[in-house]
């Protein structure tokens, strides 16, 4: 019978045979967390490397989980993604449970039937990103250009470096040596380098490398290597790849034959920029990537919480205190954080990205909200935290452009935009209840609007002031 595995401290000493297999997730960005090299909504200054490394460590999150608890290296392992408990899939998987025919994104029923035995692991990303941030800071001991891609995966410049380190070979080779200072040997061992011209070049070699093997590709040789690579490298939609499948295009070579005109009708600019990488003309540079400073705080829990309604009171009392914060001052939100430290040890976060900056606090709460309702905290938490990350232009600027009156119908806009109910309108939903039996209105929150998916973008709430 499948068991969810308890979190056990320890000192990380041995990994082996259970980390997961080496050609999964070979996509641009896998899990969360993750993000496309070439789509970095951080800030970045113009300078930038040309020569690319990029580093690899397939199953970053599972592979520190067996590296924290070795006694789990001979069995079958699997990390939990995040979602509803009823609706629970698998996000990583280890070697033994792949051959038992566990796959990511099953349903862990599904998981479960093909591998009684398995292992469940609830994910603990604050786990994982102080093991980047470590990696980060390493790193930026060999070189200053520095542009992580999601977990596990990082992209260095290394323009200039021949002199300090020696030969291309040797670069790699000094990088994941480095890591030896803070990774045990194992997982130093199934690290994936590639350097080539431009971040596309060099993530195509990683991805192709042996582990602990670094895949060195010259520009002259560029774009020959490129054409015995799948399309599914190419860093676009994955329907275009898709689409490029249907017609008999399974390499980067047959793409290079296709006309450009032609791909351009199909794909649009994403036609032009895929054939631009699979042939080598497009050579996106490393940029130095600077994370700004969040506004972070937390509320502790004299006792641990896993009602919903205490934890949306208190997220409302942490959105209240980061925006009193003097450093939000005069800025706007565009994107924020939500985590907690649960109960018996482990961690729990969402994040949302709005598409409108505010300053307002419910329309900073209500996808917070709506997110822990997709995603809540599988256990009771302990400490709950709301960091505000990214900011927009000042929001005193949006009051220059209101020329609403304040009376009527603009003033009851305007306390509903804020998350204020007007009293007419709380005397009329109460009325209906009382007709109905229950509140015939709903209130639309934007959840996640830069999803793909149009229902993904939007949720219904019921109207109940």
């Amino acid at each position: 019978m499948s068991e969810l595995h308890p979190r056990l401290q320890g000192v990380p000493t041995h990994q082996g045979r259970g980390s997961a297999p080496a050609d999964q997730h070979t996509g641009w960005a896998a899990g969360p967390g993750s993000g496309s090299a070439f789509l970095s909504a951080s800030p970045r200054v113009s300078s930038g490397s040309r020569q690319a490394l990029c580093l690899w460590l397939p199953t970053f999150e599972l592979r520190l989980e067996l590296v924290r608890s070795p006694e789990l290296d001979s069995t079958s392992i699997a990390l939990l993604a995040s979602g509803e408990s009823s609706r629970r899939t698998i996000w990583q998987v280890s070697e033994r449970a792949h051959e038992a025919g566990v796959r990511p994104e099953q349903l862990v029923s599904q998981a479960v039937s093909m591998c009684p035995s398995l292992t469940l692991l609830e994910p603990d990303p604050a786990h994982y990103d102080a093991a980047v941030e470590s990696m980060l800071e390493l790193l930026a001991e060999i070189t200053p250009i520095l542009e992580p891609a999601g977990r596990g995966r990082v992209f260095l410049g290394m323009d200039g470096l021949g002199r300090l380190f020696g030969s291309p070979e040797r670069q790699a080779k000094r990088a994941l040596n480095s890591l030896f200072r803070i990774f045990p040997a194992p997982l130093v061992a199934a690290t994936r380098a590639g350097m080539a011209p431009g971040k596309f070049g060099a993530w195509v070699a990683a991805a192709s490398a042996r582990s602990g093997e670094p895949a060195i590709i010259a520009e002259s040789e560029l774009s020959r290597f490129l054409a015995r690579c799948p399309v599914g490298s190419l860093p676009v939609d994955p329907l275009i790849v898709q689409r490029l499948e249907r017609l008999g295009v399974q390499t980067l070579g047959e793409l290079q034959r296709f006309p450009e005109p032609s791909l351009i009708a199909q794909f649009g600019d994403e036609g032009r920029s895929a054939l631009a990488w699979a042939t080598g003309r497009r050579i996106d540079p490393v940029r130095p990537w600077h994370r700004p400073e969040p506004i972070r705080v937390s509320l502790d829990f004299p006792n641990p919480v896993g009602i919903t309604e205490t934890l949306h009171g208190a997220l409302d009392r942490l959105i209240e205190r980061a925006l009193s914060r003097p450093a939000r001052r005069g800025r706007s939100v565009t994107s924020m954080r939500l985590g907690a430290q649960l109960e018996g040890g482990g961690s729990w976060f969402v994040e949302t990205v709005l598409r409108e900056p505010t300053s307002q606090r419910e329309r900073i709460a209500s996808p917070l909200r709506m997110k822990m309702a997709i995603s809540p905290p599988p256990k009771a938490v302990d400490i709950l935290i709301v960091e505000l990350t990214q900011f927009g232009a000042p929001s005193a600027q949006t009051s220059l452009f209101d020329r609403k009156n304040e009376n009527g119908r603009a003033a009851a806009g305007r306390e509903l935009a804020q998350g204020e109910v007007p009293p007419s309108l709380r005397d009329a939903v109460k009325e209906l209840k009382l007709r109905l039996g229950h509140s015939p209105l709903y209130r639309v929150v934007e959840v996640d609007p830069w999803s793909r998916i149009p229902e993904r973008r939007h949720a219904l709430l019921s109207f109940d002031p």
